[in-house]
């Protein structure tokens, strides 16, 4: 017997209502099949848990404690304050442009699948896989600093408890045992992570505000003001303003990875206005919660030259956060603080790998990979995608490896992470201003007149700071202190580009595109005939 054709099914639209009425479909799945897919990941999370989940990945504790170190010798106190609040500042106003976009296209592949809407048909392809590449490269960069800095925080929580600092190659093996952990755990099903993020998200907050009232009640000797907002130190060896360019790598690293939420916008309930309401949430409250933790930090330490000179590379393996609870609390408080620290990064990692895979996933569905047709397998049990999940960990065990050849390849880690999510953000915003500006259609948020000049001001501000991405932090640049950042982006871009130019190119149609319509509805009654598969 014949299969039965496609039957109507009516949508009406009024201008009073604004409602749409297709059949019973929940409106999240509804608008999954518009923008061309069906609902395959687990939709578990709730708003609350879409803003813990983006602000646990970002976990500014954790990533400032992380960068601390490269931020206090390229600029000391006074250069890291103002990096912070300058950096922050126009982070939350790329926020606000990326959570707007992602209000329009609440999708897994966040920025790669926003580049493709945002450029005529022909020109989607190219956009979303280079999008998609840096996006993917800086999210697996980051799973690798949250692994090396936790290996590196429980070593300086070692010493601090008396014991010999690990060599390299033990603190590496540590890194990449946890990163293969944090996997394991990425196979349960979303809404439970998501239970565990909120559990995170409120740690963190507690955490960093125990850690601050510590730091400034316990210390016994603070730094003036004039010391924490003026007083600079140049460990790098170049002049004062080039030292401040590179200065700010420290403050996009701690507040980078903020569209984690648009990541799982297919796993969240009403994801076109939760997503973008977690991106904002995490940019404002991140803003807040680190400048408050990197003032503390500051504060305790009353001479930065000394501090620096006792800690230098030559007397000491001790993270510079973890040294400053050392200075202003006894041995035993310090090392309640560094556990803290450590908690907080394990949460931190464990969501960053979640981010991972997802856009991992997103990619492999619309089969940019080699092999994408295995690669985005879902589990059944917990819709969750292992195979992606497995690939992730891999790239995250060879970047990690890097740390046995280099004793700088950690801040080359930090500046891969940092320059993929600048890239992949400055994309879809880009094109958002120009190609796209006519018909870009208005989300549940938006940001009515203000939105074409943040925009414009947010893509200013991550072209000219990805640039800074690849300067060299020491004078003289020697093989061992260079910034292998250009040599690991150059190498994946070289790959990426021979497999466009010779396989890719001919077959890879970028992401489905969305069959929303742009144009605003008169204010009268309108009708359309949707077709639809009674198969389905």
């Amino acid at each position: 017997m014949s299969s039965p054709g496609p039957s109507p099914a009516v949508v009406v639209m009024t201008a009073e209502s604004n409602v749409v009425k297709e059949d019973e479909e929940e409106p999240d799945i509804r608008r999954e099949h518009e923008m061309g897919y069906h609902q395959e990941l687990y939709r578990g999370f709730s708003p609350f848990m879409s803003f813990a989940f983006c602000f646990t990945a970002v976990n500014v504790l954790t990533s400032l404690s992380i960068s601390f170190t490269d931020a206090l010798r390229t600029g000391g106190s006074g250069v890291a304050i103002w990096s912070w609040f300058v950096g922050s500042g126009f982070t939350i106003l790329v926020g606000l442009s990326l959570a707007e976009i992602c209000s329009v296209y609440p999708s897994a592949g966040s920025v790669y699948y926003w580049a493709g809407q945002l450029v005529p048909t022909r020109h989607a392809p190219l956009a979303s896989f280079i999008c998609g590449w840096f996006n993917f490269i800086g999210n697996a960069s980051a799973n690798a600093a949250f692994s090396s800095g936790f290996a590196s925080i429980v070593n300086a929580a070692l010493i601090l408890d008396g014991k010999q600092s690990l060599s390299t190659g033990a603190q590496v093996g540590i890194s990449i045992g946890i990163t293969v952990v944090w996997a394991i755990q990425n196979i349960f099903r979303i809404d439970q992570q998501g239970w565990f993020n909120n559990l995170a998200a409120i740690f963190q907050i507690t955490s960093t505000i125990s850690t601050v009232v510590v730091l400034l009640v316990m210390a016994p000797e603070r730094a003036s003001a004039h010391d924490v907002f003026i007083s600079t130190y140049n460990g790098t060896g170049f002049p004062f303003l080039y030292m401040c360019c590179i200065g700010i790598l420290s403050t996009l690293f701690s507040m980078a990875g903020y569209d984690a939420g648009a990541h799982l916008a297919e796993e969240t309930q009403n994801a076109s206005l939760a997503a973008p309401r977690g991106i904002i949430g995490t940019c404002v409250i991140g803003a807040v919660v680190g400048a408050a933790y990197l003032l503390a930090l500051l504060f305790a330490i009353p001479d930065m030259a000394l501090f620096m000179e006792n800690n230098s590379d030559d007397n000491s393996s001790l993270n510079l956060a973890v040294a400053a609870y050392k200075l202003a609390v006894p041995r035993g408080g310090a090392l309640a603080l560094t556990i803290l620290l450590v908690v907080n990064v394990y949460f931190g990692g464990m969501s960053s790998i979640t981010v991972t895979s997802r856009i991992g996933f997103a990619m492999a569905r619309d089969g940019v990979f080699p092999f994408s047709s295995s690669l985005r397998w879902i589990f059944p049990p917990t819709k969750a995608p292992l195979v992606i999940i497995a690939l992730v960990v891999s790239i995250d065990c060879l970047l990690l490896l890097l740390q046995l050849a280099s004793t700088t390849a950690f801040a080359a880690i930090i500046s891969i992470a940092t320059l993929g999510f600048q890239i992949s953000y400055v994309i879809p915003i880009f094109f958002r201003c120009t190609v796209g500006r006519k018909r870009f259609p208005v989300g549940e948020f938006n940001l009515g007149r203000f939105s074409l000049p943040i925009a414009i001001v947010s893509v200013v501000w991550l072209f000219i700071t990805s640039i800074f991405m690849f300067f060299p932090s020491t004078y003289p640049v020697t093989g061992d202190n260079m910034n292998y950042a250009i040599v690991i982006i150059g190498g994946v871009a070289l790959i990426a580009g021979t497999y466009w130019i010779v396989s890719a190119r001919r077959w890879f149609m970028g992401p489905k595109r969305d069959r929303v319509d742009s144009i605003v509805l008169p204010p009268v009654f309108i009708a359309t005939v949707h077709f639809k598969n009674t198969e389905e």
